[in-house]
């Protein structure tokens, strides 16, 4: 069993219905939680309202509703004012991504709002279009523990919607390096350019195999709150998704399950119970 929803694994329940936030009906709440800086924005048309972030290690349990609170306060709003609600669904922290989802729905069912998903490796290529109007295609490399990145490349052009080049995938930071590099051989118009999380612990892997100023600043690692709001709102938004898990990798608890078993006095099968159960968010 592997822990690793993505849009096509479950079909839409509950809030999401399929169709997710309604966008261009008033505004839109956006939360992301998949890395360590947190994010909770009101964005409408693809401009931002209101937003707060944080940055830290497991800051989700405690800073996303008091955030979410904050950010209706100011602009004068109660969930029922939203026209629905987008969370960045991942690959990520299989924490953040959780607690993220739970607290969207939560919010989706009290207040009668559709939900839907973000895919978070495409507001990363977003976010370093923005960051750098020059690029013309980004390598997004996200950190995934155990010396692996998620990686996927995108077509940017500044404020418009990326294109995908390839699907997802979670690579070794060496191969992704060598990867990036045979990609910006191969790109037409506009610079290549590499960012996202990834970078900070295989900084010099990269640089091994790219030039310096392909390699994008820290700054540009997390999508901001313009790259979220134009993602989930406005004419370059993204297509929604139903807001599951999208894990990418298995979990260290999977990997190490017998162990877990062992230790816990489980045979291998009522542990295998336990972890689906707690990989699968109930409908609402």
């Amino acid at each position: 069993m592997t822990c690793n929803a993505s849009s096509s694994d479950h079909p839409a329940a509950g809030p999401e219905a399929g169709a997710g936030a309604t966008p261009d009906s008033g505004p839109v709440l956006v939360v992301c939680a998949v890395e360590e800086r947190l994010a909770v924005v009101l964005a409408a048309q693809g401009q931002v309202m209101a937003a707060e972030g944080d940055q830290g290690q497991g800051l989700a349990m405690t800073f996303l509703a008091p955030a979410v609170a904050r950010v209706l306060g100011r602009a004068g709003l109660s969930p029922q004012d939203l026209s629905g609600v987008a969370c960045v669904r991942g690959p990520g922290s299989f924490t953040g991504i959780r607690v993220g989802l739970a607290l969207c729905r939560g919010l989706c069912l009290g207040a009668g709002l559709p939900m839907s998903g973000l895919d978070y490796l495409p507001l990363v290529a977003r976010g370093a279009a923005l960051h750098d109007p020059g690029a013309g295609r980004v390598a997004v490399v996200v950190h995934a523990r155990k010396g692996l990145v998620y990686f996927q490349t995108f077509e940017v052009k500044g404020r418009e919607l990326p294109v995908a080049v390839e699907s997802p995938r979670v690579l070794a930071a060496p191969r992704a390096a060598a990867l990036a590099a045979t990609l910006a051989a191969d790109t037409g118009g506009g610079l290549f350019r590499v960012a996202g999380s990834g970078l900070r612990n295989n900084r010099e892997v990269f640089a091994a195999s790219l030039p310096l100023e392909t390699l994008l600043p820290e700054a540009a690692a997390f999508p901001g709150p313009s790259a979220l709001a134009l993602a989930a709102t406005g004419p370059s938004r993204e297509r929604p998704v139903p807001a599951e898990p999208l894990y990418l990798r298995g979990s260290d608890a999977e990997k190490y399950l017998p162990t877990f078993a062992g230790e816990r006095g489980l045979t291998l099968e009522e542990a295998r119970a336990v972890l689906g159960a707690a990989c699968s968010i109930p409908p609402s």
